[in-house]
């Protein structure tokens, strides 16, 4: 997918066409990677459609969140908001902290 959509979404004054790959690489990867760590659902079809099998991760710590509009705006749709808060934007925050430190550290004149 991050091959094809690369070159579509890339504009002149963007990022290198390999930096962005590796964004959107990183971003379609990840999404089955905490979907299998969710503790609901019928797991995860990493391998379809060459296998009809699905996985979970043994440790799932992210609460899966209820359908639709009403059950998410409940006591369910807070555990929810506080799960994602922890195990998703919390090491996310922590990474782009950490790449932002290093983008600045490497710009330093010597």
């Amino acid at each position: 997918m991050a091959a094809l959509a690369a070159p579509l979404v890339r504009t002149a004054d963007g990022p290198r066409l390999t930096k962005l790959w590796a964004f959107l690489f990183l971003a379609t990867a990840s999404h089955g990677l905490l979907d299998a760590m969710t503790d609901g659902g019928l797991g995860v079809a990493f391998f379809a459609p060459f296998q009809n099998a699905r996985y979970f991760f043994p440790f799932r710590p992210i609460v899966v969140s209820p359908i639709g509009i009403g059950r998410f705006f409940s006591g369910r749709g807070l555990a929810v908001i506080k799960s994602e808060l922890l195990w998703v934007w919390l090491p996310s925050a922590v990474l782009a902290a950490i790449a932002v430190g290093l983008r600045r550290a490497d710009a330093r004149p010597d």
